[in-house]
C-alpha cells in the first residue's frame, strides 16, 4: 500500500496542534484520541496535554480528570496526570469559577512548562483546551491566550447542526483577532444521513472562513468514555484518514 493511499506522512513532518472548541461537549477530546492515533500511525511518538480539565472524579488517589484518563488510555501514555493535565477540578463549570471555589490559582507558566517537558520526550504534542476558545482559565487569562503563547497551529471542533456557521466563524474571528494559525474545522458527530442544515454547513464555514472543513467525524457506535476500546478508535481513526487524508493536510502546516 501506498503512502498516497494510507494518508500517512513522514513522521518528522507532522505539528503539534492546539485542539479546540466552538463549545463544550463539541467532542475535543475523542478528536484529540483520533488525531494521536493518526500521528501514531504515521511513526510518532505523540503526547497529550489538557492544561485544565473541570468535571474530574474523586478517585483513592486524588481527582481523576477523565478527559485526560481517556486520551491517555487511547494513546498509551504513561506520563502521570500531573504532567498531562496540572489543574484538575471538581466543579463542572467554567475553569476560573472551579479555580475560585476550590481555591486554586492557575497559573499559565505551569502550563507551559508542561507542554515543554512533553515535547523534550515526543515528536508532537496534542494539546486540547477546555470548552470553547474564550473561556476563561482564570481572572484575566482565557484559552486564547494559552492557545497564542503556546504558538500551535489551531483546529477547531464544531456541531454538525443548527448554529454551527455562527459559533465556528465567531471562534475562526477569535483566532485570527490572536493571530494564530488555524488549520482548520472538523465538524464532529456527523450524521450519516444528514438533514439540509447539516448537509449545508461545511460548504458554508469554509466559504465565509476561507478555511477548509478538515474533516467530517460521524459518531463511533459503541464507543466507552470510561473504558475506550483503542481497536474501535484504531478504525476510526485509520477511516478517517483514509478519508480526508489528515496526516497528508496537517504535515503542511509544519
Amino acid at each position: 500500500m501506498t503512502k498516497a493511499q494510507t494518508g500517512k506522512a513522514p513522521a518528522s513532518a507532522l505539528p503539534s496542534l492546539f485542539v479546540t472548541g466552538t463549545d463544550t461537549g463539541v467532542g475535543k477530546t475523542v478528536l484529540s484520541a483520533l488525531l494521536g492515533l493518526i500521528y501514531q500511525s504515521a511513526g510518532l511518538k505523540v503526547a497529550y496535554l489538557k492544561p485544565v480539565e473541570t468535571g474530574a472524579t474523586k478517585g483513592a488517589g486524588g481527582l481523576i480528570p477523565e478527559d485526560t484518563k481517556f486520551v491517555a488510555d487511547v494513546l498509551g501514555l504513561k506520563e502521570s496526570f500531573d504532567v498531562l493535565c496540572p489543574y484538575s477540578f471538581e466543579h463542572p463549570v467554567s475553569p476560573h469559577l472551579a479555580a475560585r471555589l476550590e481555591k486554586k490559582e492557575f497559573k499559565p507558566q505551569v502550563a507551559q512548562e508542561c507542554f515543554k517537558y512533553l515535547q523534550k520526550f515526543y515528536d508532537a504534542v496534542i494539546v486540547e483546551g477546555a470548552g470553547g476558545f474564550l473561556v476563561p482559565l482564570s481572572e484575566r487569562y482565557m484559552v486564547a491566550d494559552l492557545a497564542r503563547d503556546l504558538g500551535l497551529p489551531l483546529v477547531i471542533t464544531a456541531r454538525p447542526g443548527l448554529g454551527s456557521i455562527n459559533h465556528s466563524l465567531l471562534t475562526i474571528a477569535a483566532a485570527v483577532q490572536v493571530e494564530l494559525k488555524v488549520a482548520g474545522v472538523v465538524i464532529n458527530r456527523y450524521p450519516e444521513n444528514p438533514d439540509p442544515v447539516a448537509g449545508d454547513n461545511p460548504r458554508t464555514i469554509a466559504k465565509f472562513s476561507g478555511l477548509p472543513v478538515l474533516a467530517r467525524v460521524p459518531e463511533i457506535a459503541g464507543l466507552d468514555a470510561k473504558e475506550p476500546a483503542r481497536a474501535l478508535l484504531e478504525k476510526a481513526a485509520l477511516e478517517l484518514n483514509q478519508a480526508y487524508r489528515l496526516g497528508e493536510t496537517l504535515a503542511k502546516l509544519a
